[in-house]
């Protein structure tokens, strides 16, 4: 596979990512609730994992205990980042609950901080900067009616950043060897488990899925659970870390662009202008943090 043709699979798995905000409000404008939106989303997409996963499945006894125990809180996180997400958009614009998520930019820094004592370098620092600005501007907050906001749902959508921030951080010790769509097949597992615990399944027995509930469910669940950890899976390999981190960032511009045509929610100049630093900061932590830290040092002096 061409490097092109990779970069357009990393990319496509991106703005897949940026299309579900859009698609959650959209169900729930359709009457449906949160707790059946998100537990059928799950659901329906572990099974189609299941079936894609079905030729790989005598490759699950390859997982050590420790793999399988790392699968497992992966599946928590990606359970707990949904449930966070999918609930603030509830309570807020997508466009702005799309902006929260994406503060795992500076909320990895900290955990790595605090888990591995490791200080952040000048790019992280410059980073850091860049998206804090980004994010005061994203959110217009000088002119925002903050008593017309929820609280709520300010403190959902930085906790799905919380928990998308543990997601990323904890993926990367994986060291699996068994084919992505098996791994995938078992975090979806795991957090059909979690959810369970937070949102039952009523779907099953309310009679949504009769209703429509089942289309929102397959759409969802193939652009949130199926797509992306394939398009990922295969391009990634090809275009090598760096430069996936870098594309796989459009989505946040494709989430901000579908609430402004699927959702008639207003995005003006500025917040444009915001959304770009918050781009500019991740492309700043992935491509200067690489540079050698005394080129950095010279050419700061």
């Amino acid at each position: 596979m061409s490097r092109i043709a990779a970069s357009l699979l990393v990319l496509a798995g991106g703005a897949s990512y940026g299309l579900l905000g859009s698609f959650v409000k959209m169900a729930y404008d359709a009457g449906f609730t949160p707790q059946d939106v998100t537990s059928s989303q799950f659901f329906f997409a572990l099974m189609m994992l299941a079936a894609l996963s079905a030729f790989h499945w005598k490759t699950i006894r390859n997982l050590t205990r420790s793999e399988l125990r790392l699968l497992f809180l992966l599946g928590v996180f990606s359970a707990g980042t949904t449930v966070f997400y999918y609930t603030s958009l509830h309570y807020l614009p997508a466009s702005l609950a799309i902006v929260l998520l994406f503060q795992f930019s500076w909320i990895i820094m900290l955990i790595d901080y605090l888990v591995v004592r490791r200080k952040p370098t000048f790019a992280k620092w410059l980073s850091l900067i860049l998206v804090i600005i980004g994010t005061l501007l994203a959110v217009n907050v000088w002119k925002t009616d903050w008593r017309q906001v929820s609280a709520l749902g300010l403190l959902l959508g930085l906790l799905s950043s919380a928990t998308y921030s543990a997601f990323l951080y904890w993926n990367e010790k994986s060291r699996s060897q068994t084919p992505a769509v098996v791994n995938s097949f078992m975090m979806g597992a795991a957090s059909v488990l979690a959810i369970c615990f937070v949102f039952p399944p009523n779907f099953l027995w309310n009679g949504t899925l009769g209703q429509g509930l089942w289309m929102w469910a397959l759409l969802i669940g193939c652009f949130g659970q199926v797509f992306p950890p394939i398009l990922f899976n295969k391009g990634i390999p090809v275009v090598g870390g760096t430069l996936a981190g870098l594309l796989a960032s459009i989505e946040l511009p494709v989430a901000v662009v579908a609430a402004s045509i699927l959702l008639r929610e207003p995005v003006g100049a500025i917040r444009w202008l915001g959304i770009g630093l918050i781009v500019t900061g991740i492309v700043v932590a992935e491509l200067l943090d690489r540079v050698p830290a005394n080129k950095l040092v010279k050419a700061h002096e």
